[in-house]
């Protein structure tokens, strides 16, 4: 096998300085679909405060160019939060295809769990996101840390599963 690096500007998004304060700051999920790529990732909004977010980019093996499709506003601070306690492993961040111009994307509650049950919150829920107009809808709520999320288009149900306190 010959591996070849894709030119790209994900350091824009998500880089080394990510990476270093640990590994659970990190790329979540990758979807390629209609010649795109996407990305999730856990993003540092401001310093030290975070969130799930999304960038693509068209498919293309020279170069990469990424572009943020859904990078909310609300982020948690891991210090400085309600609940006194913070935890980026649970971010959720899986991606699916829903249909034509519209993807799935989990998001965690990072421990803020209250948040899951608020209706104003994006965190803890599975957001249906239009990727030409980037209109976001609340289809879930109340969860805490969604991993696997499928779509059964023959049948129109969504299944997912998520981490619970005790590893699963």
């Amino acid at each position: 096998l010959e591996f070849k690096q894709i030119r790209n500007n994900i350091n824009n998004y998500i880089g080394k300085e990510q990476f270093v304060k640990g590994q659970a700051f990190s790329i979540k999920d990758l979807l390629i679909a209609d010649n795109k790529i996407f990305v999730s990732f856990t993003n540092e909004k401001r310093k030290d405060c975070w969130n799930t977010s999304i960038i693509y980019g068209e498919l293309n093996y020279n170069k990469i160019n990424f572009k943020p499709l859904f990078i909310p506003s609300e982020c948690i601070h891991s210090k400085n939060n309600v609940d006194k306690v913070f935890e980026p492993l649970q971010s959720g961040g899986r991606i699916v295809v829903f249909n034509r111009n519209t993807l799935l994307l989990s998001t965690g509650e990072y421990r803020s769990r209250h948040l899951a049950q608020n209706k104003k919150s994006l965190m803890g829920k599975i957001l249906k996101i239009n990727t030409k107009n980037k209109k976001v809808e609340i289809i879930s709520m109340g969860n805490r840390n969604i991993q696997g999320l499928t779509y059964d288009k023959k049948n129109n149900i969504v299944l997912f599963t998520e981490h619970g306190p005790r590893g699963g």
